[in-house]
């Protein structure tokens, strides 16, 4: 069984050989892991297994969408107008940067003009036979409709804007959502599955709220996932944070996958007994805690009991619960890597 047979697997519920697993790393924390196995920085998720193969769409500017510099070398646009700082301090705190600027001071679109995601070429720049031969599953991530509004946006602007500008927020999602179908519209056949990343948590529930979820996301998602589905492609939601209270929601319309299931907020045992047989738990795995925080013994054991918890009658994919934060202990990134590579692990007792 090679890698993308053992996800699509546990998707659809069916004997696997082992658990997957599928690791989300800064390209900090890849030039570290590099080091140490002396490979190139590119090679490392093919170097440790990884079961999944992330790929992205393409804009304007390659694969990520920016544009062209801004005001000095570290300010970069992407195609919806939102300026990035891309310098080193700002990616030390992760591989995105910080936004710089967004293009909507308040909420009017008569003057913003959205790219267009049915503009041919978005996946120009994937080489087809490489990504099918690789023998993994190859994923396509996406953002989701949320945060591409607070980027267009700014954070607490979208925010006070579903309280008080219910029309401009429709218009705003509807606009999104047409974007995002273009891009499902044409990606390419060989892709299985797509996640959906934007963040609706936060360490102590939903950001905005479970009820605004519902009115101005849920019914949207469900158009943008049951389109995903009509191409024949999986459904993975990432988002960081306490969204336990919308995970039936989930269920119902359509996500196959939840990733990350940060243990630090959401009880993940609960989680999996409540849920397990309608929904795929991917990750799991302390990001802000044992991984970075812990002795190496703290990260095996804790490695041990999600396989052994989280995969009984199936539906895992272990993993970290986000990306490996850039200060985290090598000793015990490396130390997760040997236990995954080690495929006797990955056999619940």
């Amino acid at each position: 069984m090679n890698a993308k047979q053992r996800v699509k697997g546990v998707i659809a519920r069916k004997p696997v050989d082992m658990v997957p697993y599928s690791f989300d790393l800064t390209s900090v924390i890849t030039g570290k892991i590099a080091e140490r196995m002396n490979v190139q920085p590119r090679d490392v998720h093919s170097a440790i297994g990884d079961n999944m193969l992330y790929v992205g769409p393409g804009g304007p500017g390659g694969p990520r969408g920016f544009t062209q510099l801004v005001s000095g070398e570290n300010h970069i646009t992407d195609e919806f107008g939102v300026v990035w700082d891309r310098s080193q301090k700002a990616l030390n705190a992760g591989d995105w940067g910080g936004i710089v600027s967004s293009p909507l001071a308040g909420p009017d679109l008569a003057r913003y003009v959205t790219p267009d995601g049915h503009a041919p070429g978005r996946f120009e720049h994937l080489n087809d036979n490489e990504l099918v031969a690789s023998g993994r599953y190859v994923i396509l991530g996406m953002d989701g409709l949320f945060d591409r509004g607070w980027h267009i946006r700014g954070f607490e602007n979208l925010l006070t804007d579903f309280a008080c500008e219910e029309e401009f927020v429709c218009d705003l999602l509807e606009r999104i959502l047409e974007f995002n179908l273009g891009l499902i519209d044409q990606a390419p056949d060989y892709i299985d599955g797509i996640r959906f990343g934007e963040d609706w948590g936060h360490q102590g529930g939903m950001l905005m709220g479970a009820a605004y979820w519902r009115k101005y996301l849920k019914k949207r998602l469900g158009i943008m996932y049951g389109a995903a589905k009509k191409r024949g492609f999986d459904v993975l939601i990432h988002s960081c944070g306490d969204i336990h209270e919308i995970f039936p929601d989930l269920i119902e319309i359509g996500v196959d996958a939840v990733h990350p299931v940060q243990p630090e907020v959401m009880d993940v045992l609960a989680l999996k007994r409540e849920y397990g047989k309608d929904i795929v738990l991917y990750g799991g795995m302390g990001s802000q805690s044992t991984i970075p925080k812990g002795t190496v013994t703290e990260v095996l054991e804790e490695a041990k009991m999600l396989i052994d918890n989280l995969s009984v009658g199936g539906g895992y994919i272990f993993g970290p619960a986000g990306a490996i934060p850039n200060d985290a202990k090598m000793d015990n990134v490396m130390a997760l890597i040997d236990f995954v590579m080690n495929k006797d692990n990955l056999c619940p007792a």
